[in-house]
């Protein structure tokens, strides 16, 4: 079981040579700066990128699936990265759609814990999340 507070997954059709070297250095600064807990009831933000390609087309951007183990404690959510995001794209737009690809899952995460009457320090989270991504597109 991971203790990462804010992880990244990916479902990939194998095909995909371009989004690994951008999801790993993210994956690596969400670990060091997204620290919880933020809530007394989720210890874990799983966020899961379904990157399409030839064997499995993932089209749909933002979230969808969100869903909570509340004997886990934890939340996923899948996030969208249709194949004509990165196929033929710059490193610096696979960089940008993944980052806001991280915002919007803990924002859709947060605000279904709000609908669940759920305690989360949600301004903590952002605020910390907003560190990694100024330091994962390089700027300040």
């Amino acid at each position: 079981m991971s203790t990462d507070t804010v992880t990244l997954g990916m479902q990939t059709s194998q095909e995909d040579d371009r989004t690994s070297q951008h999801v790993l250095p993210l994956r690596k600064l969400l670990a060091s700066h997204c620290k919880g807990p933020y809530s007394s009831e989720v210890r874990e933000f799983a966020l899961i990128l379904r990157i399409g390609g030839e064997l499995s087309e993932f089209d749909f951007k933002g979230c969808e699936r969100i869903r909570r183990h509340k004997e886990k404690a934890y939340i996923t959510v899948d996030l969208g990265f249709p194949s004509y995001e990165w196929k033929g794209q710059s490193d610096e737009h696979i960089k940008r759609y993944l980052a806001r690809s991280v915002e919007t899952g803990l924002r859709c995460c947060l605000e279904r814990l709000k609908r669940d009457g759920i305690a989360v320090e949600s301004g903590r989270l952002l605020a910390d999340y907003e560190h990694v991504r100024k330091q994962y597109l390089g700027s300040d």
